[in-house]
């Protein structure tokens, strides 16, 4: 019952054609990134659509008064294709706002070799403090250690 109260108030909030605006996004992204020039078109992302504007981001000034300077054919382009009547602005935001929707590429983790994975249990084996051996010997554990060397 209260996942469905919940839908119904979201319902209730959301601004009128929302739906649409929500399947437009994508599309008018995409025409960004085909019609502007390509210096340009990696550094401009659409923020918003709502019923009073259009809200562009780019991440340098430079870019945002570029698109300023031809935001008469956005919007008459905008208007063409979408038949969107709103007004068309520019916003210069953060670069690391900016890229922060996509999705980085993390480096794979190094490996942890077999001699340093003995040396941490061989260490870990050594300490008195019971949480802090049992938590060292958790990391060695996790790093799928070989075994400790046998003792001579």
């Amino acid at each position: 019952m209260a996942s469905r109260d919940i839908s119904r108030l979201c319902q209730s909030v959301l601004p009128p054609g929302f739906e649409q605006v929500k399947r437009q996004l994508p599309q008018i992204q995409a025409f960004l990134e085909e019609n502007l020039p390509e210096a340009v078109q990696r550094s401009v992302t659409l923020l918003t659509v709502n019923a009073e504007e259009i809200i562009i981001a780019a991440n340098t000034p430079m870019v945002a008064n570029y698109l300023r300077l031809h935001s008469a054919e956005i919007q008459q382009q905008l208007r063409e294709t979408f038949q969107l009547e709103q007004q068309v602005k520019f916003r210069t935001i953060p670069d690391a706002l900016f890229h922060a929707r996509k999705q980085a590429k993390l480096q794979a983790p190094r490996v942890v070799g077999n001699e340093a994975v003995r040396a941490i249990r061989r260490n870990a084996m050594c300490i008195e403090d019971e949480s802090l051996r049992a938590a060292m010997l958790s990391l060695v554990d996790s790093l799928g250690a070989p075994e400790a060397e046998p003792e001579d």
